[in-house]
């Protein structure tokens, strides 16, 4: 059985999206006769924001290796919220409009920490790689960012070793959406794509989650193009055949579930809800709109000066299983997508599990982006533009008229099967094998 290394800031306990993909792959690896053995951060010393005991039970049987780590975010953490967690950012979704202190903090946290606050991993990660290499006889490393400090440690693995080197990308590097926030000067944005270029150039393979990212990142570097792969995100088929909807037939529930930050506004939906209240008068009491995840505090104020007489509720971080429960029970699905310039590649970790519940998904972003790409695919799915007001009123409507109708159906998308998390890490596979070792 071929064995590789799997170098990973996140894994459960860990929650959220950015640990799913690769603990997913992990999960199905081995029915490809691909032994993974994965090295990680202690999570008693990580800056997680999220915790997901259940994930524990995807992870049964896989070697793992944890080590130390220097986090200043738990300080920036413990200074904002007087905990060592709480206040630990993502893409700040839950952040309020920044102080002075959060500013400055940003300042630091851009310009010293390069490519990212996660850095102080990587002597200790680098350390043990080494030995688990030697031990183990490893010839293929995994690097998956963000954190995209990561990679680094693939990097100096590949200089010293000269081995195969896989680097998979979850998120844009220097354009990650959030790297706006962080008051980067000049010199550091210099420094990171620097850092990001010497990625590209030196590992044997680059994957990432989609088409429009894939292309972004074989245009940073004069390299054979087909060291780049793209391999979606994905539904874990078993733990849906696992669940069954609980609906509720007198409310139709709308959910957004994942981080809901400023950039990723809602008001164009909000507004159609409001013209949906006013033109059907039965609607109100029948309509409920669900937020789950780390959703910024601006979302309670708006939702109440837009339409103050729905039932709304907003939820803070849930267990895996639990967030697929509630997305097979809402009657539409919402996906806000973060307004970016690069907005086109684009595409949640949730989209595929939107996809495999049958439900109607309705998508804000670019109609030409990768998250289009995948929903134009789909029966009841559509990407509309914010300013589209009569398409995303339509839609909405639509699907409430059904639903009002008794004439809702939960249909399972043809061809969703290429999307579940085994036929994925087929994908992988194919790539690790193709090192022909």
């Amino acid at each position: 059985m071929k064995k590789v290394l799997i170098i990973t800031y996140y894994w459960p306990p860990s929650g959220g999206s950015g640990v799913q993909r690769w603990m997913f792959f992990c999960k199905y690896l081995a029915e490809f006769n691909i032994k993974p053995i994965v090295l990680t951060v202690d999570e008693k010393k990580a800056s997680y924001r999220f915790f997901d005991q259940s994930f524990l039970k995807n992870t049964e049987g896989i070697e793992v290796y944890k080590t130390n780590t220097i986090e200043p975010l738990q300080f920036y953490s413990y200074l904002l919220s007087g905990n060592k967690k709480e206040g630990i950012p993502q893409g700040f979704a839950g952040e309020n409009e920044p102080g002075v202190f959060q500013k400055a903090s940003r300042f630091l946290r851009g310009n010293l920490f390069i490519p990212d606050a996660r850095i102080g991993w990587n002597s200790f990660a680098y350390k043990k790689a080494l030995e688990i290499i030697e031990r183990e006889k490893i010839d293929i490393v995994i690097t998956t960012g963000p954190p995209h400090s990561t990679h680094l440690i693939g990097l100096k693995l590949k200089k010293k070793l000269g081995l195969n080197w896989i680097a998979d990308f979850r998120d844009p590097w220097t354009e990650l959406y959030y790297n706006r926030f962080l008051y980067r000067t000049g010199w550091a944005k210099r420094k990171d794509a620097t850092l990001e270029e010497k990625v590209l150039e030196k590992a044997d393979k680059v994957i990432s989650v989609g088409p429009t990212l894939t292309r972004m990142l074989q245009d940073k570097v004069n390299a054979n193009k087909d060291k780049f792969h793209v391999i979606f995100n994905g539904y874990d088929h078993k733990m849906f055949e696992s669940l069954k909807p609980q609906k509720d037939k007198e409310r139709f529930t709308i959910l957004h579930l994942g981080v809901l930050g400023e950039s990723q506004p809602i008001l164009p939906f909000l507004e159609a809800i409001k013209k949906l209240m006013k033109e059907i008068p039965s609607s109100p009491e029948k309509i409920k709109l669900l937020l789950v995840g780390n959703v910024s505090p601006f979302y309670a104020k708006e939702i109440e000066l837009v339409i103050p007489e729905i039932d709304f509720e907003i939820r803070k971080y849930i267990p895996h299983r639990d967030a697929i429960q509630l997305m097979l029970n809402a009657e539409l699905l919402l996906n806000s997508l973060a307004e970016a310039e690069n907005s086109k590649m684009l595409i949640s970790g949730k989209l595929m599990e939107y996809v495999a519940t049958g439900n109607p998904v309705l998508a804000l972003g670019d109609t030409e982006g990768d998250s289009a790409f995948v929903l134009r695919e789909i029966e009841q799915a559509e990407v509309y533009s914010r300013k589209d007001m009569e398409g995303i009123y339509g839609f909405l409507k639509g699907v409430f008229e059904k639903w009002d109708n008794g004439k809702l159906e939960q249909k399972t998308p043809i061809g969703i099967m290429k999307y579940s998390r085994k036929e994925t890490t087929r994908e992988l596979s194919e790539i690790i094998k193709s090192f022909g070792l």
